[in-house]
């Protein structure tokens, strides 16, 4: 495994992340029926946060909302004992409960703090590397919001923080109330308009975690050509799935399939093209077996895609869109 410093943090990190929304799994609703990530089972997805440890693998990223806590839940019993190897990542979404047009600077201040005591008491550690917002917080609450960050980072229950966003301006309104130390951008061979935020963080020094890098499974292969899998209707996915431009998307997406080599297979082209943006500290790639993570990891040790293949890949990919994705 190859490893790269994550910004002005210092912390040297896997280039191949671990992404644990997948092993959030089947969650029961209000109805009885259950939804969720479909595939998984809670005794493989601790096996394989531990073969991502073998394989070198260092960081994982989860959050409180993935599956009601549970992603969090599994992520801290996988780690126990063996916490000091890995880099534990999770986000909190700022805005539950409060209403963009209706300040209230004590709530939005104990939402922070009551969401962080959860994510560690679950995750059975006592600070957390990197602590994402999972949005932009309401205008009025950016304030306090990044005052209670700093807060906790003071008290040694967060090292670094940042947020889970695209959006430049948001990034920019953060910053001048404190520093953003780490952004998670959404960023693949589909949806690649997050070059020039990219480039942009580089040369801050602000680190990067790359999310959705496979398009939600679109650029494993999967889902297009003959023989093509399905999305069960209780999948997280399902929805996307089947919106008439990701159907239109998936007939389109075999024209891709010359990235796929008798050495790479078309995930790992997927993940080498993310890896190989100058800008790009590591790309967070959701798994459910080992087997997932080992094709994953592997990533690191293949040689970048050629300049031949992204000029072929890049038109292609332009006719493809995928609103909603990133």
């Amino acid at each position: 495994m190859n490893y790269r410093v994550l910004g002005q943090t210092g912390l040297r990190i896997s280039e191949i992340g671990l992404g644990a929304f997948p092993i959030s799994g089947m969650r029961e609703q209000p109805d009885g029926s259950r939804f969720g990530w479909t595939g998984t089972d809670d005794r493989e997805s601790i096996a394989l946060i531990h073969r991502c440890e073998g394989l070198g693998i260092n960081l994982i990223d989860s959050a409180e909302g993935y599956g009601d806590g549970h992603s969090e839940v599994l992520t801290g019993r996988a780690l126990k004992g063996r916490r000091e190897k890995w880099i534990v990542a999770t986000k909190v979404q700022p805005n539950r409960n409060l209403k963009a047009d209706q300040p209230d600077e004590a709530a939005a201040r104990q939402r922070i703090l009551e969401a962080c005591e959860g994510s560690l008491k679950r995750m059975r550690i006592d600070v957390i590397d990197v602590y994402q917002l999972h949005a932009i917080p309401h205008e009025w609450a950016m304030p306090v919001v990044m005052e209670t960050l700093a807060k906790l980072q003071g008290e040694g229950k967060v090292r670094w923080h940042g947020i889970s966003t695209n959006n430049r301006e948001a990034i920019d309104k953060l910053r001048v109330l404190g520093p953003i130390h780490v952004l998670q951008i959404g960023y693949n061979l589909l949806e690649r308009s997050a070059d020039a935020l990219l480039r942009w963080a580089e040369a801050e020094d602000i680190g990067t975690l790359i999310r959705v890098p496979l398009a939600k499974g679109m650029l494993t292969g999967k889902y297009f050509g003959e023989g093509a899998e399905s999305v069960a209707e209780n999948d997280v996915r399902y929805e996307r799935f089947n919106r008439p431009e990701t159907i239109d998307g998936l007939s389109r997406l075999p024209a891709l399939s010359f990235l796929q080599t008798p050495g790479r297979t078309m995930a790992q082209a997927a993940l080498r093209f993310v890896l190989d943006h100058p800008g790009v500290s590591c790309t967070i790639a959701g798994a459910k077996n080992r087997q997932q993570v080992e094709e994953n990891a592997a990533v690191s040790h293949l040689p970048p895609l050629s300049a031949e293949e992204v000029e072929r890949a890049v038109p292609i990919a332009e006719t493809i869109r995928t609103p909603g994705w990133i």
